[in-house]
């Protein structure tokens, strides 16, 4: 009937007319079927201008416009159900996501490959759809921080045919200032359509309660009790808007096994192994309760250190040197080091390119800092002081230069475990960087998994007899030992579940790298700074003309008679402090004491009257050279 209506308005008057005559309710609804079936919305709006005119003419209108009225209604309902299943219709759904998308609600949204749709009624009845984003947008997740009792929500959309996934605060999505934000992830929002996409998201938040699931989570990777970030099922990582390339690139790629075999030829190198261990140790610092450290590989150019640190990021993800967000240069400031040192918490903090630090003081402050591990305390915006921040963590760094200088505080050097390269690291790095561009990831995952299932006291016990073996067999500080004892359980343990076969480093292999105690001893330093200083400058401590007027002292019988503020000058041109080394030196009898018991003396030199530090030279460690016999 619609096509003689549209060809014969005349008609169309005539049948009006002929039921208006003998007003019959049903006859009048058949009538308005065949209008509003399958016609246009203009050819609706004419054909019903038709009626109405009839309606009038047979003085029906009354009648007719109540008929009309409860029709649209009728008919608006109808038309919304056969548009709004309830459900989203999207083909496109994304791996490990069926389920969910099977049974996600949209209520009167459409929701599909093409957008998203809200359904309008107009003050004339009619139904309408509007597009208020050009690609799918749902919620697929929700993270309840354990900590702060915030929640963070997963964003999954498309860009073209792939889906992308974004955790964003809660809040973000409930403001319209805030959202639009979205935009800069390529997520079609505007200042114009961020009301309608909120209340969109809410409804979905709302009409899914029970089917999007809600995970606890935490600000950062690495141990939350016995479950492991990123690995864990059950805790989920809710910053990853903050560190998404970190996050991104701790993934596996390729094949295990080739990773695993080229490793194990890798792994015949000392140096390469050392470095390994640091990466595995990690996990055990937060496990077993112990303090960050410093793993320095340091070398000439060219011996294969960077291609090291690609390997120990392997471990967890990403290989490749380019762009990759695991391993990081000196160059970043403290701040942004601690705050990675933070999120990454029980995994490795690979830094590279130690020789762009030139301030010794700066490096040996960055040192203390980081092994600390905790962050600097810092006001907040909305008053108070922000969270401290912490981590439990390995530092890997690589330089060209021992980043321990011989005015290094003994603080310093205790918390890193120093390895010279003095040879080649890895042959071919070339074949080695392919390996590891193609194969990565597999390890870490592996490595957590063994760990989570060995008993604590356990690994706890292990540890503390492998530190009592050390204690026994070397001269090292509890602090560097504590260092080498992670690295040696973290080498056993690695090849018990990944390097199987393989036997384990022995304290022989490792004892090279401890530094002594005496090495260590800053005042120890000091004093051997001080006898070279003196031995450099024989002719300040001679009444002579070369002195160009400076007279520091005098050597008499093997003793150092040194002007107190030239030696308190010069010491701290070192890097040493006058009245922190001289105490302990006068403990040690290196400094010969007033009756008093005073390493201060009040005397006459060369006829200068002052303050001097009588300093032994001769503390029976030194050769004596004849003038006419070669040291060499």
């Amino acid at each position: 009937m619609s096509k003689s209506i549209a060809q014969n308005s005349d008609e169309l008057k005539n049948i009006f007319t002929s039921a208006f005559l003998q007003y019959e309710e049903q006859n009048v609804i058949e009538l308005l079927d065949s209008i509003f079936d399958k016609n246009s919305a203009e050819m609706i709006e004419t054909c019903l201008n038709i009626a109405k005119s009839a309606a009038e003419k047979c003085k029906v209108k009354t009648k007719f416009n109540n008929t009309l009225k409860h029709y649209k209604k009728d008919f608006a309902i109808q038309k919304r159900l056969e548009m709004c299943t309830g459900k989203i219709s999207i083909k496109n759904i994304p791996k490990d996501y069926t389920e969910l998308f099977n049974n996600y609600k949209c209520g009167n949204y459409i929701v599909d490959d093409t957008g998203v749709y809200k359904v309008i009624e107009t003050k004339e009845g009619d139904i309408n759809t509007v597009l208020i984003c050009s690609h799918p947008i749902l919620i697929t997740a929700r993270y309840i921080n354990i900590n702060e009792n915030t929640e963070t929500v997963v964003i999954a959309y498309t860009i073209g045919d792939k889906w992308n996934f974004i955790s964003v605060e809660r809040e973000r999505i409930a403001s319209n200032t805030k959202i639009v934000n979205l935009a800069n992830f390529s997520i079609d929002i505007t200042s114009d359509t961020a009301k309608d996409i909120i209340k969109y998201l809410q409804y979905i938040l709302q009409v899914n309660s029970s089917n999007i699931p809600i995970y606890k989570a935490v600000n950062r990777l690495g141990w939350v009790n016995n479950e492991f970030v990123p690995y864990s099922d059950k805790i989920k990582c809710d910053s990853e808007l903050n560190f998404k390339d970190i996050i991104k690139q701790l993934k596996s790629k390729g094949n295990f096994e080739v990773w695993q075999k080229h490793c194990l030829l890798l792994r015949e190198n000392i140096y390469l192994r050392l470095v390994m261990a640091a990466s595995f140790s990690a996990p055990l610092i937060e496990r077993i309760g112990g303090l960050p450290f410093i793993v320095h590989l340091w070398g000439g150019t060219g011996t294969g250190k960077t291609v090291a640190l690609c390997v120990a990021a392997s471990v967890w993800g990403k290989g490749a040197y380019n762009n990759n967000a695991l391993i990081q240069s000196f160059r970043g400031t403290e701040y942004a080091l601690s705050e990675k040192a933070a999120f990454l918490y029980s995994l490795p903090v690979i830094i590279d390119e130690g020789q762009t630090v030139k301030n010794k003081d700066d490096f040996d402050t960055l040192i203390m800092n980081l092994t600390e591990g905790k962050g600097k305390i810092q006001g907040s915006a909305s008053g108070g002081i922000k969270k401290l921040r912490h981590w439990a963590n390995c530092f890997i760094t690589t330089a060209e230069e021992n980043i321990i200088k011989y005015n290094s505080g003994g603080g310093t050097s205790n918390r890193i475990i120093n390895i010279a390269a003095q040879s080649k690291i890895i042959n071919d790095g070339h074949i080695t960087m392919q390996i590891i561009r193609d194969n990565y990831g597999f390890a870490g995952k592996e490595y957590i998994e063994y760990i989570k299932k060995l008993p604590l006291e356990q690994l706890k016990n292990r540890y503390d007899d492998l530190f009592a073996k050390l204690k026994d067999n070397t001269d090292s500080t509890d602090k560097q030992l504590m260092a080498m004892t992670f690295l040696l359980l973290s080498d056993e343990l690695s090849e018990q579940c990944i390097f199987k076969g393989e036997k384990p480093l022995s304290i022989e292999n490792i004892k090279p790298f401890l530094t002594s105690q005496k090495e260590i001893d800053n005042s120890e330093r000091a004093y051997n700074w001080a006898v070279n200083w003196v031995s450099q400058n024989m002719n300040r401590f001679k009444d002579s003309i070369n002195n160009n007027g400076e007279v520091w002292g005098k050597i008499k019988d093997d003793v150092a008679i040194i002007n107190k503020n030239v030696l308190t000058e010069y010491l701290q041109r070192a890097g040493f402090d006058y009245g922190a080394v001289m105490p302990e030196l006068a403990k040690r009898n290196k400094l010969i004491k007033t009756p008093q018991g005073k390493w201060l003396h009040s005397m006459s030199v060369y006829g200068c009257k002052a303050s001097y530090v009588q300093m032994i030279l001769n503390d029976n460690e030194y050769l004596e050279v004849k003038d006419d016999v070669s040291p060499f």
